[in-house]
């Protein structure tokens, strides 16, 4: 926030103007947690699917003979 000079409370269009400046702020702070929120969870269903896969069989001809 701006440094404001000691003169007194502040005017109506003062406390108008910094209640925009607060909603604009926290509308842009839930934009990006919302974001963040959207890439961890496609992060989380990446790594749930990985986890999910079968691990590949070899085949007979791949297997070293005993």
């Amino acid at each position: 926030m701006p440094h404001r000079n000691r003169r007194g409370p502040l005017q109506g269009q003062e406390l108008i103007a910094l209640a925009q400046k607060l909603a604009r702020d926290a509308e842009r702070h839930a934009i990006l947690s919302a974001s963040l929120a959207t890439q961890a969870d496609r992060l989380m269903i990446a790594g749930l699917r990985l986890l999910d896969r079968p691990t590949p069989r070899r085949a007979a001809s791949d297997r070293a003979p005993m």
